[in-house]
């Protein structure tokens, strides 16, 4: 048996495991309340077939290996991973750069690829070189089992009907929810089409489910109130959100299920490793006071590290997000930075799953963080404080300048109505001052000014220059 066989083999055997529902509240019960040495049996189950098997077909893995002067037979279990150094974006795209146009992360050579082919995914490259992933068909299985069991723990359920919101371009969370809803046998209304006809879509055909970006989730609500609609009198019931963070940012989460008067749900990935079977958020986990976010971790491996050092933290630790991947055929990632803050806990949800869960959701990715006058500021920790104010709009952004001498941030946001009162300007800065140690300049505009969001959000307008 060929190491490529035997890792096949291995994901089958685990995608029967995820073939569920198994129970009334649980889609596969032997993964998901796996005891935390049932867990770690797994991850180096996995582990076992995974390492041979990128070292003898992955050239960029090989090449690790060999840099770090590590050998396969040296990763005997997880707790051997940190032998291994982290993989950031920044390795990828020079690998992609020196090997067009596919990069040799990839296990898969082309044959391979040829006879198992699916679908490219890539990065947007608005900021470095598009990365390209090629996914295989056993990866679609995958992908639709898995997300599947993320959405069921949610509470979607057969004979649901749900909206997405997606022009369908490659961006992995909208389609493996995608894949994840046909495997469920949920009916889908693909919304690819201007807002006014999502608009009309949800009151013709009362869809119980929305799935969106949190930023377009907003906007569509506003679309609706234009409509003389009201989103929190429609038929959905449950809002299922990815592609921005959300449930670090609890002000945010408060008003789309204010708006909508609907549970709304958080999906947490990456299109390097983890595409689909992402972290989720449970439907009991909802009702608790601090919303966490469960991570597969017979899906992925899940660590946090130090942001300087990026040596691993202790449990309970703050660190940034590092992710292994076995569960893929065409992109099995070992060590891959993702990079943003949380912290994980390794409690039992109130749901009944052991897999362990980010409290408090994802916080602001690293290489996210402003620099601005010597002060790191997170755009997220932004959003939380212009989020809970009720006479702010959903459109804002973030702009910094400098003058030459200093950077000036102005918070510019649009107001529910007008007048407002001069206090609020005040009352915003003197927030930010407090959370974020910077006191910026707020400039309020009327409803309708800045751009709206149909997608994802572009909130950050950093006119400094590429030096920053």
């Amino acid at each position: 048996m060929t190491t490529r066989e035997r890792w096949l083999g291995v994901l089958r055997e685990y995608l029967g495991k995820n073939e569920g529902p198994a129970s009334d509240r649980i889609w596969a019960p032997a993964l998901e309340t796996a005891s935390r040495g049932n867990i770690s049996d797994i991850q180096n189950e996995k582990l076992a077939a995974l390492i041979p098997h990128l070292y003898e077909n992955s050239g960029f893995y090989r090449a690790r290996f060999k840099a770090a002067r590590v050998r396969p037979t040296d990763i005997k279990s997880v707790d051997d991973l940190p032998k291994l150094p982290l993989t950031t974006k920044e390795d990828m795209t020079r690998d992609v750069l020196a090997n067009p146009p596919w990069g040799t992360s990839s296990p898969l050579d082309d044959a391979a690829w040829r006879e198992s082919s699916w679908m490219i995914f890539a990065t947007s490259g608005t900021t470095a070189t598009p990365r390209p992933f090629r996914y295989t068909q056993l990866d679609r299985e995958l992908w639709a089992a898995t997300s599947a069991r993320a959405m069921y723990a949610m509470g979607v359920r057969a004979g649901d009907l749900a909206l997405t919101c997606t022009t369908y371009n490659p961006h992995v969370f909208f389609w493996s929810v995608h894949y994840g809803l046909n495997h469920m046998r949920v009916a889908i209304v693909p919304g690819g089409v201007p807002t006014e006809r999502r608009v009309l879509m949800i009151d013709l055909y009362k869809p119980a489910i929305l799935v969106a970006t949190p930023s377009y989730a907003l906007h569509l609500a506003g679309a609706m109130r234009a409509a003389n609609l009201d989103p929190a009198a429609s038929s959905v019931k449950r809002i299922i959100c990815g592609g921005e963070p959300a449930s670090g940012i609890p002000s945010t989460r408060r008003r789309i299920e204010q708006t909508w008067q609907a549970d709304f749900h958080d999906v947490y990935g990456c299109t390097e490793a983890v595409p689909a079977g992402w972290a989720f958020t449970c439907e009991e986990g909802l009702r608790t006071e601090n919303v966490s976010t469960h991570v597969a971790e017979d899906l992925q491996i899940w660590e946090t590290v130090d942001p300087r050092t990026f040596e691993p933290v202790a449990a309970g630790t703050p660190g940034l997000t590092v992710v292994t991947n076995i569960n893929s055929e065409g992109s099995p990632q070992l060590r891959f930075l993702i990079g943003d803050f949380t912290t994980l806990d390794y409690s039992r949800c109130v749901c009944g799953r052991t897999l362990a869960r980010a409290n408090g959701g994802f916080g602001g990715r690293a290489d996210d963080m402003l620099n601005v006058r010597g002060m790191s500021v997170f755009p997220s920790a932004i959003e939380e404080v212009v989020r809970a104010f009720e006479e702010i709009g959903d459109e804002f952004q973030i702009v910094i300048e400098t003058d030459g001498v200093m950077d000036a941030l102005t918070i510019v946001a649009e107001t529910i109505g007008e007048p407002v009162a001069d206090s609020l300007r005040e009352r915003i800065a003197a927030e930010i001052l407090r959370r974020c140690e910077i006191r910026p300049r707020v400039e309020l505009v009327a409803p309708d000014t800045l751009p709206k969001t149909e997608f994802k959000a572009r909130r950050v307008i950093d006119r400094r220059g590429p030096a920053r």
